[in-house]
């Protein structure tokens, strides 16, 4: 019986190492801010398999940990925009403490087409213009074992001073790999 579950476990624990996904963007649902920041950013499709995320994003402000920053993930399993708040999510902590601890997991996959991106520990991000470039999504970006369907990430920040805050949504879809 031992002996069974044990070689079960080696058939299956491969089959859930070695999955993959493959990512690309839908839209760009929501960017408001009451003043912090203006977004000029739409999904272009270049084909059929490739979306990519083009225009620019104004910091109008510099942010520091006064700003109180926070991701959330939702799922839409079937895709039909109706979204489930997903555990995968940072919590509210200081924009300082997000570039320390969390940016350097990010910051490759996004420089590479936002070149005016912060670096990660740098603290406070000044005010500046990013151009986003014809960012591609790079499916290393989410855990391998991410589940297939519509997601929607919406990164929210308040600053605890004076009131002011923004709100990003950006949708994008999960397939199998080899879709």
């Amino acid at each position: 019986m031992v002996a069974n579950r044990l070689i079960l476990s080696l058939l299956v624990a491969p089959i859930a190492i070695v999955a993959s996904i493959q990512v690309m963007f839908e839209q760009v649902s929501q960017c408001t801010s009451n003043g912090v920041l203006d977004c000029n950013l739409r999904v272009r499709k270049l084909n059929r398999t490739l979306a990519t995320l083009y225009g620019n994003v104004t910091l109008n402000e510099d942010l520091g940990n006064n700003f109180i920053t926070s991701f959330n993930l939702y799922r839409s399993w079937l895709g039909n925009n109706q979204y489930n708040l997903y555990p995968m999510r940072v919590s509210p902590t200081g924009i300082c403490n997000f570039m320390e601890k969390f940016w350097a997991d990010y910051y490759p996959y996004v420089v590479v087409y936002v070149p005016q991106m912060e670096k990660p520990g740098v603290c406070p991000i000044t005010a500046r213009q990013l151009q986003f470039n014809d960012m591609v999504l790079d499916a290393r970006i989410l855990p391998r074992y991410a589940p297939t369907g519509l997601w929607k990430l919406v990164w929210r920040a308040e600053d605890n001073r004076t009131g002011k805050n923004f709100l990003v949504e950006i949708v994008f879809r999960v397939y199998p790999d080899g879709h």
